[in-house]
């Protein structure tokens, strides 16, 4: 802006009140919308339209639109550099186009998009500390002369409130997301790595190296050995750990929800989308995103993660244009992905993807100087839990839990550990409190459950049930819920339901 602008009473007094309503604005989409109103009166134009910079820097979204399209126009995506948009954030210098048709840097690509005829553009950044976080554009003077100076100081002015109101509007959007993947994970707050053994040594020091590069990283191991604790880990102690870590079971969902939740969607997308949502992959962006289970994917969601892992970008169902996107990726399976390809059920060139720095987590009987602290651990989690938090543990209780080999792994353990500390009748828990025959085929509820009140004793034999399940398939949910004649959805969220994770 012109150090000697000077606006008028009437531009000062315009300035001022929109100042005040754009500053009142937090919910961002009413705040995109009041940006092009607003500056469409003020300047007289016959449209305006507002373009956001993605978190990748690369791309820009083209936000909102008014005039004779406002409302109309689904999401556009250019890239910095294309048309009169992209090389204003690019070089972050205002531009006066009064002959759009004849300037080499117009692209038709958003008269396309909309059906508006463009004459004459004004498009200044929208700048904040520094960095670009948009473009406001005018369109088509409703004035007598053309586009000049003046109206590049007014827009200037207008936009320099604009891109604090978006600052402030983004906080709040990214404060929101945030807090509903803290919410979808609180019980992460009791996790914690746990490492004794020279194995699990082994594969700490593998996944620290890991963790600085943002290479994809591949899990293998059976279920239940903390290969989420370890792709957790990988986030926090690499470059990405103030960003969103977001984790996905692929097996929770159905496969329509499951695209739908990854990608997102767009309005009218299928029949229930009654608005754009975010994908899961868009909320972690910066951060990283880890696939739960992905063996289990089926393939054309694979063709579509291939499509990420290789371009680094991905389009929304419903949705025509790609969205780009730097994230992480961490997966992980319990099942042997070579036969899962010969057999046609995995992608051999996602797998050759996924498998950049591959480790395999050992199970717990591999790696038995783990158990005590674990047991130790898990102790002090649900005394806690159940507000006993005396309750200890017996060194000859740690040595049976030593000896034991543990079909279920970590997982199998901590459910043991949370049974005994809530039927424990003394504070220190010993051998008989264990009921370790509880994940053999053959088990029943012991006597001690029966003396619960009746809906904890149900709760308590469904867990059972469950471990019992997945520790005869060697900690495979998926079999699991065949064994069960349960759905694999259904059982996931039973699983989630009590704890069994």
């Amino acid at each position: 802006m012109d150090p000697s602008f000077r606006p008028s009473r009437e531009q000062l007094s315009a300035l001022l009140a929109i100042s005040r309503l754009l500053t009142s604005s937090v919910d961002l989409p009413s705040l995109l919308k009041l940006i092009v109103t607003s500056v469409t009166e003020l300047l007289e134009c016959e449209a305006s339209s507002l373009f956001l910079i993605d978190a990748t820097g690369e791309q820009l979204i083209l936000s909102v639109v008014t005039g004779p399209v406002g409302g109309e126009i689904k999401e556009l995506r250019i890239d910095v550099g294309e048309g009169i948009a992209g090389w204003v954030a690019k070089n972050r210098k205002s531009l006066i186009v009064n002959d759009a048709k004849h300037d080499p840097r117009f692209s038709p690509a958003v008269d396309k998009a909309t059906g508006f005829q463009t004459r004459s553009i004004l498009a200044v950044p929208l700048m904040d500390h520094g960095q670009i976080v948009g473009v406001l554009e005018i369109l088509n003077t409703a004035k007598a002369k053309q586009f000049d100076q003046s109206d590049v100081d007014l827009l200037s002015a207008f936009g320099s409130y604009a891109s604090v109101a978006l600052r402030n509007a983004g906080l709040l959007a990214t404060m929101r997301e945030e807090s509903q993947i803290l919410k979808g994970s609180a019980d992460e707050r009791y996790r914690t790595l746990i490492v004794e053994s020279p194995r699990m040594h082994e594969v700490v020091d593998t996944l620290r190296r890991a963790a600085r590069s943002n290479s994809t990283v591949l899990l293998l191991g059976e279920s239940g050995v903390g290969k989420e604790i370890l792709a957790r880990s990988v986030h926090n102690w690499s470059p990405r750990a103030s960003k969103p870590f977001v984790a996905v079971n692929c097996v929770a969902l159905s496969d329509q929800l499951l695209e739908s939740e990854l990608f997102g969607h767009e309005k009218g997308a299928f029949t229930g989308a009654h608005q754009q949502k975010k994908g899961l992959l868009e909320v972690a962006q910066g951060g990283t995103i880890f696939l739960d289970e992905i063996g289990d994917m089926k393939p054309n969601l694979q063709a579509k993660w291939l499509r990420v892992l290789q371009d680094r970008e991905f389009d929304r169902v419903g949705g025509t244009q790609p969205i780009r996107v730097d994230v992480r990726v961490i997966a992980a399976t319990n099942q042997d992905l070579k036969e899962a390809i010969k057999d046609g059920r995995f992608r051999k060139d996602l797998f050759f993807r996924l498998n950049v720095v591959t480790v395999t987590t050992p199970p717990l009987r591999e790696r038995r100087d783990d158990i005590p602290a674990l047991a130790r651990f898990f102790v002090g989690r649900y005394a806690k839990d159940m507000k006993r938090p005396h309750v200890s543990i017996d060194p000859k209780a740690i040595e049976a839990l030593r000896q034991y080999d543990w079909p279920g792994n970590v997982r199998e353990l901590a459910n043991v550990i949370e049974r005994a500390v809530v039927l424990a009748s003394r504070d220190v828990i010993s051998v008989d409190d264990l009921t370790l025959e509880a994940m053999e085929p053959n088990a029943r509820p012991t006597e001690e459950l029966m003396d619960l009140p009746f809906h904890k004793s149900v709760e308590h034999f469904k867990r059972m049930r469950l471990q019992t399940a997945i520790a005869k398939t060697r900690g495979s949910k998926t079999k699991a819920a065949q064994a069960l004649q349960l759905q694999p959805t259904y059982l996931s969220r039973l699983c989630k339901q009590m704890g069994i994770s």
